[in-house]
């Protein structure tokens, strides 16, 4: 009957050889994991830049409503149309003024009447 076990020279070889094959094996999937990983993060960032674009453009658009919103001669117009209301009379008028400092203290606004010097 012959010897089914394989020498021990022939084993050491096979055992070098599987060891390289599973090492072969394990740098393949190690570097395949790194490629999809970097293709994904590639995704994301090309995303993140869609959207930065979407929010930049948006941006835009609602800075051009702000500056149509607060455009002084359409609140003036709202006051008028829909609150009634008029422009002040000149004995209304309130002067405010910055009166100088004392020392040790900042600057102070003082209220003067239109009609106070009558």
């Amino acid at each position: 009957m012959t010897h089914l076990l394989p020498s021990p020279a022939v084993r050491a070889a096979l055992i070098r050889m599987g060891l390289v094959g599973l090492v072969a094996v394990v740098a393949t999937l190690l570097y395949l994991w790194q490629h999809f990983g970097m293709v994904e993060m590639g995704y994301r960032v090309e995303q993140a830049r869609a959207d930065l674009a979407i929010l930049k453009h948006r941006r835009a658009e609602l800075t051009v409503e702000v500056a149509s919103l607060s455009s002084l001669d359409r609140i003036e117009r709202l006051a008028r149309e829909r609150l009634g209301m008029a422009a002040p009379n000149p004995t209304q008028l309130v002067r405010v003024v910055t009166a100088p400092p004392k020392p040790g203290e900042g600057r102070r606004p003082l209220m003067l009447a239109a009609n106070a010097g009558r």
